[in-house]
C-alpha cells in the first residue's frame, strides 16, 4: 500500500501553482514592457493610444497647446508638413500633453522644429520631443554656452545625438511652401551681428538679453496671419516696429522669405510676449498690427501673469484667449477665413 502510493505522481498545492501563475503572468508583463520600450516610451504610453486625426491637406492648423506657464505651438502647414514652436517647461504632464497632442494630430515627424528661447518654459520639453519624434530640421537659439540653462543643454545634446541639422534662429531663416504659405522670423537680428541680440546674450546674460534674444516667428497663410512672440521685451518690440515703419517709408521688403516680405499691419492671431508680463508688453506694437485675437499661454498658478499693463494694451483690440482658461486652442485657416475652437 505505501509503495503505489509513492509510485504516484505528488499534485501540486494550489499555493505553489499561484505562485507558478503569478510569475508566468510578470515574466510575460515585464517582457511585453520591455518589447513595447522600443518603439513606445512606456512612461507616455498613454500619449499613444489614442486615435489619428492628420491634418486635412489645403487646410493650415495652429493649435496652442496648454503647457500652463510656457508655450509651445503645433503648426499644420496644408501640404501636410509640421512645424513644432516650444514644448513647455519639461514637467511630466506637460510634456506628455505635448506627445499626447502630436499623436492625436497623426504627427510622426516634425518637419521643422522652432526652439525660440534658452528659458525652461520654452525648450524645457524638447529634449524629449527629440528623443521620441522625427525631427527633420531644426532652429535654434545662438547661445555659445549651451549650459545657461539645463533644459537648453539636455535639447542641445539630444539633437546633436540625433544629428538633427539646424541653423540659428534670427532674421534672413524661414521657410515657405507650394501651398501659398511662409514663415520667417521678426527678431534677433542675424547672428553674426556684433550690435545684434545674441551678441548681447552671449556677452551678458542677463535677464532683459536673454528674454530680447527670444525668436519672434511670422506665418502666413493666404492673408491670415500669425505672431509668436516668445518672451522679448518691449525695447525688443520698439525696434521692431522701428525698423518695419523705416522699411515701409523706403519701400524696403522686411523679413522677406523667398521674395515674400512681411506685412505687419493687420495681424489676425498674436501671442503675449511672455506670458502677458508688464515687461514685455508695447501698447505702439498692438497698434501696428492690431490682431483680432490676443492668446495668452499662460499656467492658474501664477497670479502676477496676465500684468494689468498687457491686459490694459491687448484690451484695446480684443479680449484675450488663455490656455489656462480655455486649455488647447486651435485656428483652422481655410480658403481665406479662420476659425478658432
Amino acid at each position: 500500500m505505501s509503495n503505489s502510493r509513492r509510485g504516484k505522481k505528488r499534485k501540486l498545492s494550489k499555493s505553489v501553482i499561484s505562485v507558478i501563475v503569478t510569475a508566468v503572468i510578470l515574466s510575460v508583463f515585464i517582457g511585453a514592457l520591455l518589447i513595447t520600450n522600443i518603439f513606445i516610451p512606456v512612461k507616455y504610453l498613454t500619449a499613444y493610444m489614442v486615435k489619428a486625426e492628420p491634418n486635412e491637406r489645403g487646410t493650415l492648423r495652429v493649435n496652442y497647446i496648454d503647457v500652463n506657464f510656457g508655450d509651445c505651438a503645433l503648426i499644420e502647414l496644408p501640404d501636410g508638413k509640421n512645424v513644432l514652436i516650444d514644448s513647455g517647461n519639461g514637467a511630466y504632464t506637460d510634456t506628455l500633453n505635448v506627445l499626447k497632442f502630436l499623436n492625436k494630430r497623426g504627427v510622426g515627424r516634425i518637419d521643422w522644429l522652432i526652439c525660440t528661447s534658452v528659458k525652461s518654459e520654452h525648450c524645457g520639453g524638447l529634449a524629449e520631443i527629440v528623443k521620441y519624434k522625427d525631427v527633420g530640421y531644426a532652429y535654434i537659439p545662438y547661445c555659445r554656452n549651451t549650459r545657461i540653462t539645463s533644459e537648453y543643454h539636455s535639447f542641445v545634446t539630444q539633437l546633436n545625438k540625433k544629428k538633427v541639422p539646424c541653423s540659428y534662429a534670427c532674421v534672413g531663416e524661414g521657410i515657405s511652401g507650394d501651398g501659398g504659405y511662409f514663415l520667417t522670423f521678426l527678431s534677433p537680428t542675424n547672428y553674426l551681428s556684433p550690435d545684434g541680440e545674441y551678441a548681447a546674450l552671449n556677452s551678458e546674460p542677463t535677464k532683459a538679453n536673454i528674454e530680447n534674444a527670444s525668436a519672434v516667428v511670422w506665418l502666413e497663410y493666404r492673408d491670415v496671419s500669425f505672431a509668436f512672440t516668445s518672451d522679448i521685451r518691449a525695447d525688443g518690440l520698439k525696434r521692431i516696429v522701428d525698423e518695419y515703419n523705416s522699411a515701409v517709408a523706403t519701400n524696403q521688403p522686411f523679413c522677406a522669405v523667398d521674395g515674400r516680405s512681411v506685412k505687419l499691419d493687420g495681424c489676425i492671431i498674436a501671442t503675449a510676449p511672455a506670458h502677458g508680463g508688464g515687461d514685455n508688453t508695447y501698447a505702439p506694437w498692438y497698434d501696428l498690427i492690431k490682431p483680432e485675437q490676443v492668446i495668452i499661454s499662460v499656467g492658474k498658478s501664477y497670479a502676477d501673469y496676465p500684468s494689468a499693463k498687457a491686459l490694459s494694451d491687448i484690451c484695446n483690440y480684443c479680449q484675450p484667449l488663455y490656455t489656462m482658461h480655455n486649455g488647447n486652442i486651435t485656428v483652422t485657416v481655410k480658403d481665406g477665413s479662420y476659425k478658432i475652437n
